[in-house]
């Protein structure tokens, strides 16, 4: 098995130039796909079929592709939907 863990936002910004509004951008665009990538590791820890394990490592992947292009968005000036607790 990989070796997977969860991650904390400031992981995602580390090594970005960013300023203060494309900070608070990004951290209202991923909060949340963060906390759902984090819950499919906490499954994936604890899961024991070998089939559903598989599932959440790819579905892990998924959530750090959406992250990326997220933070992509909000560096090029793309509209972002935040979203809204």
């Amino acid at each position: 098995m990989q070796n997977i863990s969860q991650k904390t936002i400031d992981q995602y910004l580390e090594g970005l130039e960013l300023n203060e509004a494309q900070k608070k951008k990004i951290i209202l665009a991923i909060t949340y796909v963060v906390y759902q990538r984090n819950q499919k590791v906490v499954k994936v820890e604890t899961e024991s079929d070998e089939l559903k394990r598989t599932q959440f490592l790819r579905s892990i992947e998924e959530y750090d592709q959406i992250i990326q292009q997220e933070i992509e968005k909000v560096l090029t000036g793309e509209t972002i939907h935040p979203y809204d607790f």
